[in-house]
């Protein structure tokens, strides 16, 4: 699936869906997201959350569920977007929608601010969508341009609760299921304070395991675990 003409070396995850993201205390948040998805009365959504909340996946999973509508979707993370400068931007007004995930990074790059600005405006006066993710809510950006930072109060605003030790610890037993591999509470227990708490690394740390169980038809034993991360 391609999304938008992604710029050389952007990433996108095929399976970053919702079934595939464990909703955690974010059933009511997931719900209401979806709906504003699917009824696009709003020009801007922005989700906000602690690091490791699952944003890049929830952004990712909504422009599949927009792509699926049949919209023209542009995903652009500005850790990448920011090598090619603001002109990265040009054009992207003829998509129906542009997501643009971690918008914190542009904060203090004036040239950056007044693209967003621009592509914002021209985004809503289009009837078009804007989808951005950050790690501050809209009142504590640290985006300079006032401008900018009042857009980005005036749309839907989606917090996003990071899980639990436990509820990481379900997600490991959760994802395993899904994948046709059985991972005990023990072993999640074992991931979790032997590993890390991130999900980035845990999330890392699962697919090699997968990957390692999948090549050696071996079951995910803390042993198993302890060989494959080298812990």
């Amino acid at each position: 699936m391609s999304v938008g003409q992604l710029p050389l070396g952007v990433t996108f995850r095929e399976h970053a869906v919702f079934d595939d993201f464990l909703p955690g205390d974010n059933a009511q948040t997931l719900g209401a997201l979806r709906h504003a998805l699917a009824r696009l009365d709003d020009s801007l959504i922005y989700l906000w959350g602690a690091p490791g909340s699952g944003l890049s996946h929830l952004l990712q999973a909504s422009v599949h569920e927009l792509q699926g509508q049949g919209l023209a979707v542009m995903y652009l993370p500005m850790a990448d977007g920011l090598t090619y400068g603001p002109t990265a931007l040009d054009g992207l007004d003829d998509m129906d929608v542009v997501a643009l995930d971690d918008i914190d990074l542009i904060a203090g790059q004036p040239d950056w601010e007044e693209a967003v600005f621009h592509l914002f405006n021209r985004l809503r006066d289009s009837g078009k969508l804007l989808l951005v993710t950050s790690h501050a809510s809209p009142l504590q950006q640290s985006i300079a341009l006032p401008d900018l930072r009042s857009r980005l109060s005036w749309g839907l605003t989606f917090q996003v609760q990071p899980l639990s030790d436990e509820q990481k610890m379900d997600w490991l037993v959760w994802k395993a299921r899904r994948r046709g591999l059985t991972l005990e509470s023990e072993v999640a227990a074992f991931l979790i304070h032997r590993v890390a708490r991130s999900m980035a690394t845990l999330v890392e740390a699962f697919e090699t395991l997968d990957e390692r169980s999948l090549a050696e038809q071996r079951r995910l034993t803390i042993p198993f675990v302890k060989e494959a991360l080298s812990l």
